[in-house]
């Protein structure tokens, strides 16, 4: 391979998919905890009725059930077993919801949210209880199940590190 092929591929390079993490205008499946999109390649559109969660999203989404249902279960276990504040419980479902952004499904890898959110998490619920899921390890919501509960402030040092455990950016 020459230079020519190099040159090639540099000034391609803006147009090939997914290279630099930027918003392709389709639903891209995130990966990791978050279940495949069905609409994946298809523009966000309207979600269907039965979402459980994310209702702010349901006009433009990349979003079904199989990604609200979970984040439901998320917020219910920091209400039960979590002893969260009322902000806490909002801010984390803004959180699990964001996946259901259409400026967020557009685009690939862990789903981006502002440093700005993940501190207002922090600081709200730096008392509630998390756990390190054990298939996943991420930090989640304490649950009935768990073994190993903490406090989020024993678990993270700030926003940023709360939201990174959690497998947000």
């Amino acid at each position: 391979m020459g230079y020519g092929f190099l040159l090639l591929l540099i000034l391609f390079h803006p147009f090939l998919p997914h290279s630099s993490g930027k918003p392709s205008g389709v639903c891209v499946s995130q990966g990791g905890r978050f279940a495949p999109f069905k609409s994946e390649g298809s523009p966000p559109k309207k979600g269907p009725k039965d979402l459980t969660l994310c209702w702010v999203f349901r006009k433009k989404t990349c979003c079904d059930i199989a990604h609200t249902h979970p984040a439901l279960l998320s917020v219910r276990k920091l209400a039960s077993t979590g002893e969260a504040s009322q902000e806490c419980l909002h801010l984390w479902e803004l959180l699990e919801c964001s996946i259901c952004d259409p400026r967020v499904g557009t685009r690939p890898g862990p789903p981006l949210v502002c440093a700005s959110l993940c501190e207002r998490i922090f600081e709200a619920c730096s008392n509630a209880y998390f756990s390190m899921d054990v298939k996943t390890q991420l930090l989640a919501p304490c649950g009935v199940n768990d073994f190993v509960c903490g406090r989020a402030a024993e678990w993270a040092s700030n926003g940023t590190d709360l939201c990174a455990a959690a497998v947000f950016e």
